[in-house]
């Protein structure tokens, strides 16, 4: 009898939440009467009051802002707002250098023209100050180009991999004094107001727009991958090298960022030995601790500082040349069939950045309740070995890599349909710097074994207990497998006891397992997901084997046979493979 006790302790890394000090909600609300009587007609499907257009399905009210449909007034409410009414554009009261300036969309868009209002979505400001700055993609953000006095505006926003167009009208919600109480522009633009508003509609209210990220802000304005690099993590492998991120910000010229408050990355310089990060604060409010030549909350920090500072940086990676492919799906389970497998064929070698997200469909599926949902994504050469693997428990995960011309297969697939029976839809792209062509392929549920065993070799962490007999691991993100090598010519005994584990589900419904794994085979007989994100792991097992006697009368070694038995939603992946 041979045994193995092993122990991984895993703390993750530092949680990033965007702790906002302004939350704004209404105290009041006063409609006038051309807005609350129902007095309106239908043109064209469009509901217009007094030449304006009024959008029936986010209406000036208070669900708008908070999402609580049961409140009838905003006095006393939790958060003390003082939004006090909704008006058109023409009706706002601008602030004094402002008024010499015409009502636009746009007037020479720059990062210093946004400012946060009173609403905590500093991560949506921070990624749109940043696109104030590329008039090339900020343009097609706004299909609605120009000030439109019959206040109908068409905004696009990319909502977790999908472009969407959102139709609003140009109410917006106004304090006691008549100013803007969300986010504005300088100069009478209203781009920032209006793609604030289309996103509020899009997920529901103004209130779920609160605490937020900043790659999910330059996911949803630009539809282009995101990287984040972790400044703050115990796991060495998952903090970032300082200088290779320096190295990246500068070649990459994409500006994206960050922590506690969302700041904009928006220069960056190297004077001799020291280097430079120019940052811009969207509330638009001096740093005290760095120098600023204006009150407009840009300053420059030096780079070494970001690491003490700041928990997290985001690279958008922006290719305006570049080659894309949008497709959407519907994770099944490991039973029969995969149908989230896809053919990828490269005719040169390509840079590829592949994302998977778990989509927000409605405005009832908003950032805010998300279902419990786990992703990974497996590239497969043609040969069936394993290019690259990643997992992830966040609402995506991006997957980059540069791979020679040649046949691949992209396996997009979820580990809740074991743990939760949770099927959802998934929205999978892919950006490419060469052109390529993705088909989706049928497989067998025996792909996704494959590929697991796959991304075992290659991870290439391997125990040998002897005779013949080892354990291969992997892991990646809260995600970790374990796998029973028999080369030998005797069939085994296999027993395995992860009890004092912390915080992980089982595929296998169960901590203790017990298999019968017949001669040179392989088989995944155990893979654990994180249960909570923000909460340590703890993977403590013990394994033991004996050889079996392959004369004893009656009884056939040749099969697999598992205690408790494997279910079926998750056969798919202990299916035992032949090593020849």
């Amino acid at each position: 009898m041979k045994r193995l006790t092993k122990t991984h302790h895993i703390t993750p890394g530092t949680p990033f939440l965007l702790h906002v000090d302004h939350n704004v909600f209404p105290r009041d609300l006063h409609l006038s009467n051309k807005y609350a009587k129902d007095s309106f007609s239908s043109v064209a499907n469009l509901f217009i009051a007094d030449r304006k257009y009024f959008d029936p399905e986010f209406l000036p009210a208070l669900s708008s802002i908070t999402q609580r449909k049961e409140e009838t007034s905003f006095n006393d409410f939790e958060y003390g707002s003082n939004v006090t009414r909704w008006l058109r554009p023409e009706q706002i009261r601008w602030s004094k250098e402002s008024q010499q300036y015409p009502l636009s969309i746009f007037n020479d868009p720059h990062s210093k023209d946004i400012i946060q209002g009173r609403l905590g979505d500093c991560w949506l400001i921070s990624a749109l100050a940043l696109i104030a700055d590329i008039p090339e993609i900020l343009y097609k953000i706004m299909i609605t180009k120009q000030y439109n006095p019959a206040g109908l505006y068409k905004i696009r926003l990319c909502n977790r991999g999908i472009w969407r167009t959102v139709t609003i009208d140009d109410l917006l919600p106004v304090s006691e004094f008549d100013t803007l109480a969300f986010t504005r522009s300088l100069k009478k633009q209203l781009f920032a107001s209006l793609i604030e508003k289309a996103l509020a509609k899009m997920y529901g209210s103004y209130k779920a727009l609160e605490s937020g990220r900043c790659v999910e802000g330059l996911q949803i304005l630009t539809g282009e991958p995101c990287e984040v690099f972790s400044l703050h993590s115990v796991e060495s492998k998952k903090k970032a090298n300082l200088d290779i991120l320096w190295t990246n910000i500068v070649q990459s010229q994409a500006k994206g960022l960050e922590p506690d408050h969302a700041y904009s990355i928006l220069d960056v310089r190297q004077v001799a030995s020291r280097r430079f990060v120019r940052l811009r604060n969207p509330w638009g409010m001096k740093e005290r601790r760095f120098r600023s030549t204006d009150n407009d909350g840009v300053f420059w920090m030096p780079w070494e500082a970001m690491s003490l500072l700041f928990s997290e940086i985001t690279i958008c990676k922006i290719n305006a040349s570049g080659y894309k492919i949008r497709k959407r799906g519907q994770f099944s389970d490991f039973s029969s069939k995969v149908t989230s497998a896809y053919n990828l064929h490269c005719s040169y070698e390509t840079e590829l950045n592949i994302e998977l997200f778990n989509p927000v469909n409605t405005i009832t599926d908003n950032q805010s309740n998300d279902p419990a949902i786990d992703l990974f994504l497996i590239v497969l050469c043609s040969d069936g070995t394993c290019k690259q693997y990643k997992h992830s428990l966040d609402y995506y995960v991006t997957l980059s890599i540069t791979v020679p011309s040649g046949q691949y297969v992209i396996l997009a697939g979820s580990m809740s349909v074991v743990n939760y029976s949770i099927y959802s839809k998934f929205n999978l792209v892919v950006h490419a710097d060469q052109p390529f062509v993705l088909k989706e392929q049928p497989a067998s549920y025996e792909l996704v074994a494959n590929a697991f065993h796959a991304v075992a070799l290659q991870s290439n962490n391997r125990k040998v207990f002897g005779d013949g007999v080892s354990i291969l691991t992997f892991d990646d993100n809260g995600c970790f497998g374990f796998i029973c090598e028999n080369r030998s010519n005797r069939a085994i005994r296999f027993a395995s006891d992860f009890h004092g584990s912390i915080n992980v589900l089982p595929s296998r419904k169960t901590l203790r397992t017990n298999d019968i794994i017949p001669a040179r085979t392989r088989q995944l007989f155990a893979i654990y997901t994180r249960k909570v994100m923000s909460d340590d792991v703890n993977i403590v097992y013990q394994v033991e084997y004996s050889s079996l006697n392959t004369a004893t009368p009656g009884v056939d070694h040749t099969c697999a046979r598992n205690t408790p038995p494997i279910s079926v939603q998750a056969f798919g992946l202990h299916v035992p493979k032949p090593i020849y």
